[in-house]
């Protein structure tokens, strides 16, 4: 079995490690802290629990480059760094589950789930490394709507069934589910290959393949040098821009939303996660249907209308606070706001993959994703300081609008000023 030659394969592996990573962030992101807010926690401390928490994934620019450069050749480029960040991240659950109950310890609780999320980032840094190198162009647009669509099941899973089984048996029995999980989901990168004739394990019979342009180590200047030229184009460089800002209002709306329907509308932590767990079905369809469409229309344009939308919707939701307490309006936003932004977030996943050119395209690849999960964590940061300023209302408009400033830096990313500069490489 080879991802390399089979279609229904590298869906599956690509798939099965999205789920991996969704799983722990709807439990963390959703159902803990949605859980900490009905305690009382506050916009600030829940803004920083979830940055910290978070904030491992700003570290795939480190990432990107090491297994660019390291790679273990016989078992595959990125296989071998699947493997062991899929098995630290269930090590780290079980770390979490010997030290049992943390939830009134909030700092140590929260570096417990940063140290889980460095590997869990490395882990996405190797899944994205293996989509750009086994995806023919042709499949990027639909396989990027399938993986999102897997994390968004997983993330559906952390925090519906997660805060259920915490509301019934404690922390430490959520955290042993998600480990089990974990556990299980780990045998699916060891039982197939990259490419055919690879070791599946270090002790079996094989070898690199012999197509393969990398040797096990890769001097990693040179890495850094291809990636400072693929950002040396005007689309390329002002993409990243459009990453980092992308994700600030939806960072922002994220913890905001937590408050108000814990504090303010009288919600129930097992309520609010059941419920954003539910919005799973629409992101799905959001993710799925987004990578279609993506692959019909073009994922620049896509982008662009779900980014529009997306702020449409948001401050639309905060400028009619009277309807807040209708249970219809409340659960419209909650279940329809994911759905829109997984369409967002599947789009700029493909156009990021379409514009990532020379030898280091996953490095590249990676540093887009690397700068959306920045705005993420800078949202959610500044959630306190907003609403130390402003009501929830504006908070919630001030997240739509700050999502309609990406539009600026999107109208100067042109996929052609990518093709033209790689033809003209492969031409010298």
């Amino acid at each position: 079995m080879a991802l390399a030659d089979r279609f229904g394969q590298r869906v599956v592996t690509l798939c099965a490690l999205y789920f991996a990573q969704g799983l722990p962030w709807g439990f963390m992101t959703i159902a803990l802290i949605s859980f900490l807010t009905s305690r009382g926690m506050g916009e600030s401390e829940a803004g920083e629990l979830a940055a910290i928490v978070l904030l491992p994934w700003t570290f795939k620019l480190v990432w990107a480059p090491l297994i660019d450069t390291v790679t273990i050749r016989s078992m595959g480029r990125r296989r071998p760094w699947i493997i062991g960040a899929e098995l630290m991240m269930a090590v780290t659950m079980l770390g979490l589950i010997l030290m049992g109950d943390l939830t009134h310890d909030l700092k140590l609780l929260g570096w417990m789930f940063f140290i889980h999320n460095c590997f869990a980032s490395l882990q996405d840094v190797s899944t994205d490394a293996l989509a750009v190198d086994v995806l023919p162009r042709s499949e990027h647009g639909r396989v990027n709507g399938f993986m999102w669509g897997s994390k968004l099941v997983g993330k559906g899973v952390g925090a519906a069934v997660m805060a259920q089984v915490m509301a019934t048996w404690g922390l430490s029995a959520a955290v042993l589910l998600q480990f089990i999980l974990l556990l299980v989901i780990m045998l699916v990168p060891l039982m197939v290959l990259e490419r055919a004739g690879e070791k599946r394990f270090p002790w079996s019979a094989g070898g690199a393949d012999k197509t393969g342009q990398e040797a096990s180590l890769c001097n990693p200047l040179e890495v850094l040098k291809d990636l400072a030229r693929g950002f040396a184009l005007q689309a390329t460089l002002a993409f990243a821009v459009v990453g980092t800002v992308k994700t600030i209002g939806h960072g922002l709306a994220e913890i905001v939303s937590k408050t108000l329907y814990t504090q303010q509308l009288g919600w129930s932590f097992v309520e609010l996660s059941v419920f954003m767990g539910y919005a799973v079905i629409p992101e799905f369809i959001g993710a799925v249907g987004g990578g279609f469409l993506a692959d019909r229309f073009g994922r620049r344009y896509l982008l662009t209308i779900s980014l529009v939308c997306y702020a449409a919707f948001t401050i639309v939701f905060g400028s009619f606070p009277n309807l807040w307490t209708e249970t219809w309006f409340a659960t419209l936003y909650l279940v329809l706001y994911p759905g829109i932004f997984a369409v967002v977030t599947v789009s700029y996943l493909s156009l990021s993959m379409r514009i990532s050119w020379t030898r280091s395209t996953a490095t590249m690849f990676t540093t887009y994703m690397t700068l959306s999960n920045v705005g993420h964590v800078i949202g959610n940061w500044l959630a306190g300081p907003v609403r130390g300023s402003f009501s929830f209302e504006a908070s919630f408009v001030l997240a739509g609008v700050l999502t309609l400033v990406t539009l600026l830096p999107l109208m100067m990313v042109t996929p052609r000023q990518v093709d033209e500069q790689r033809a003209a490489d492969s031409s010298t």
